[in-house]
């Protein structure tokens, strides 16, 4: 089909062609011919991750077309280049009269995509050391086959250490050793290994390059109509094309302890569709505008054979959790990472209004519809709809006047909300051929299914508003001062958040040849989107627990009984979160123009971000230098060099999980 689509458009620019160049009192052009030739040593995907020319290593033959014609009625432009089968690009103008203008564009881009190898995921391979009578002492990094044991510590000890003799200590799963006639030690402490980091990590296609190879048609026409004087009709269509392989990841139920990633094929496809009449009545300009999208995803969707449900510790086949499941390893291959297919519908008016004195005010309101197609999976779940539908509407107002001869003031305001479906999802749960629960299912008491009703996470509004001044100080200084107030309150459980800014900068050309902006910006966020009590369960019980004959006084996290779910997960109390809720930012650029074939920019950028966290603190520190230079030798000829450093360093609180049962 797009073959066809090519030899269609060539056809149409032939057409519109033979024409022009008997008219056309002008007619000029160029070709250009040329080859390129790429060599990529290792991995290509960050040095040519937007493919230039070509992907693999070889020789590409290059050129460009350009192709102008003119008379009294019509002028027509056309630029073809192409540096690959996969790197082009192309535009056509055409206007008849001032009537009729159409403007055409084509691009062609291929991406290489990361491969993410999973391999940081190992901490969960076999811990091995399960006796207490050999223990090991590891330096540095735990080997592939063991991992860091928990330490717990008897805090009445004259000296606690997590070391012995500055080296690391790895136990077994649950071994409990005391450690006499250690020097520091008093006698009464132990090693204990609670438990193990329980993610794994296994890249199921590790030599699979992974790229999409991207291309659009674009074409917009606009009329002027005669009959109606300041009125325009103009209408549009575009067509994306996104073919290629990506990675998928998938994780294990229950812990999502087991981390797989496999290819997943790409093949979507956009339509866009778009229609609108623009009115000039004196000082008021009315615009009303339709778009129409439609996005079909034709691909396979990537699928998972998820691992057996088991009981920890216990053997291979044992299937006492079965009916804490809705699906397993005997379900095969299921579905996941699938992009549903969506229809959009949007609608737009826009009023402006011109006054005295540079003022202006503009209007606006945006309603927009999608609904996107949903599918269930019978028998492990039922989603009551096929279909499910959001909303959005937003009203916009802008202000923009002069104060004097020097100053210049606008605001705007911009609320909006949007509202999705909600639906509920009907689970059906396993049912376990062995232990006291055997024949049964987890509720057995609508014989395994349960229905969750969900609200949908898009639902929300918003509110905005921006206050901007720009001074001109004098003629070679202007000052730049700024407010912004955003407000997002959403109708899921995360709490409204509120952020306030204030920015102020400054353009200065006091100093001959050298042009200076430099610039501050604070930012306040009351509730940035985080993740509430996400980790830590407090340590509450210190009882004496026997051990080989010994009673050791030990601690056991909360929770340690049959309702693990409300008993651990329940009790954790500290937020986690990589949003700010303070930032402050300092920009400063100087150009220093030495003749009109020489300048050099110093360019500096330094980001401050840090959460207070209930229990923890979350900063970042951004530092981003940039030092440039150009020269034009002469009219066809100029050289630029550049240094560019990105410096980001970030500091939080890490939660490791473990998980044995």
């Amino acid at each position: 089909m797009l073959r066809k689509c090519k030899w269609l458009v060539g056809l149409m620019i032939i057409t519109l062609l033979l024409p022009l160049s008997a008219l056309a009192d002008e007619l000029s052009g160029s070709l250009e011919i040329g080859g390129s030739s790429v060599g990529v040593n290792d991995d290509g995907s960050k040095v040519n991750e937007y493919v230039n020319g070509r992907l693999d290593d070889g020789k590409t033959v290059t050129g460009n077309i350009s192709l102008e014609a003119a008379n009294e009625a019509a002028a027509f432009e056309m630029d073809l280049e192409s540096e690959g089968a996969n790197d082009q690009t192309g535009s056509m103008e055409f206007d008849l009269g001032r009537i009729i203008r159409i403007d055409g564009s084509y691009s062609a881009l291929e991406h290489q995509l990361d491969h993410d190898q999973i391999n940081y995921l190992d901490a969960a391979i076999d811990r091995g050391f399960n006796d207490p009578a050999t223990p090991a002492q590891l330096p540095g990094v735990p080997s592939p086959n063991a991992v860091p044991a928990f330490i717990l510590v008897d805090p009445n000890a004259s000296t606690d250490t997590l070391a012995l003799g500055g080296v690391p200590v790895y136990w077994g799963a649950g071994d409990k050793v005391p450690l006499p006639g250690v020097a520091g030690i008093d006698g009464d402490e132990y090693i204990i290994q609670t438990g193990g980091a329980t993610l794994s990590g296994e890249d199921l296609t590790p030599n699979k390059a992974f790229s999409i190879v991207r291309k659009e048609y674009e074409t917009d026409l606009e009329i002027a109509l005669p009959f109606l004087p300041g009125v325009t009709f103009d209408a549009g269509y575009r067509h994306e094309t996104r073919e290629g392989i990506d990675q998928a990841i998938s994780m294990s139920k229950c812990a999502g302890c087991h981390v797989t990633g496999v290819s997943k094929e790409i093949d979507e496809e956009t339509r866009d569709l778009k229609a609108g009449l623009t009115g000039k009545f004196g000082p008021l300009t009315l615009r009303y505008e339709l778009n129409e999208r439609e996005f079909i995803n034709k691909a396979t969707a990537a699928t998972n054979v998820y691992d057996p449900v088991i009981k920890p510790g216990q053997a291979f086949d044992n299937a006492a959790f079965d009916n804490r499941m809705s699906y397993d390893y005997g379900d095969g291959a299921l579905p996941y990472d699938v992009t549903p297919e969506s229809e959009k519908q949007t609608h737009l008016l826009k009023a402006r209004l011109d006054l005295p004195k540079e003022t202006t005010i503009v209007g606006s309101y945006i309603t927009s519809e999608v609904e996107s197609d949903k599918t269930d999976e019978p028998g492990i779940f039922d989603l009551k709809t096929d279909k499910l539908t959001t909303t959005y509407d937003a009203y916009g107002l802008k202000v923009a006047a002069k104060l004097g001869k020097k100053i210049k003031l606008s605001g705007k305001v911009r609320a909006s909300e949007t509202e999705g479906d909600k639906y509920d999802v009907t689970f059906t749960t396993l049912t376990a051929p062995t232990s006291p629960a055997a024949g049964i299912t987890f509720d057995a008491t609508n014989d395994g299914q349960f229905t969750s009703s969900y609200e949908s996470a898009a639902s929300r509004e918003a509110l905005e508003a921006d206050l901007d001044l720009v001074w001109r100080l004098s003629r070679k200084n202007t000052l730049r001062l700024g407010y912004e107030y955003e407000m997002t309150d959403r109708e899921d459980e995360i709490d409204e958040t509120t952020s306030h800014t204030v920015k102020a900068s400054i353009n200065s050309r006091a100093i001959k040849k050298i042009a200076i902006r430099a610039g501050y910006e604070f930012q306040s966020i009351d509730n940035p989107y985080h993740n509430p009590t996400a980790a830590l369960v407090p340590v509450t019980d210190n009882r004496a627990q026997p051990y080989g004959g010994l009673t050791q006084d030990s601690f056991i996290v909360a929770g340690n009984n049959d309702l693990y779910g409300t008993s651990f997960y329940d009790a954790r109390i500290a937020d986690l979160s990589n949003q700010p809720d303070t930032v402050h930012e300092m920009k400063f650029n100087a150009t220093w123009s030495v003749s009109p074939r020489f300048a050099a920019t110093l360019n500096y950028r330094l980001r401050m971000e840090e959460n207070d966290l209930n229990h923890s603190k979350w900063e970042q520190l951004t530092s981003v230098p940039t030092l440039s230079a150009w020269y034009g030798a002469t009219d066809k000829l100029s050289l630029t060099a550049a240094y560019n450093l990105f410096d980001q360093r970030s500091e939080t609180a890490f939660c490791q999980g473990f998980y044995d049962g």
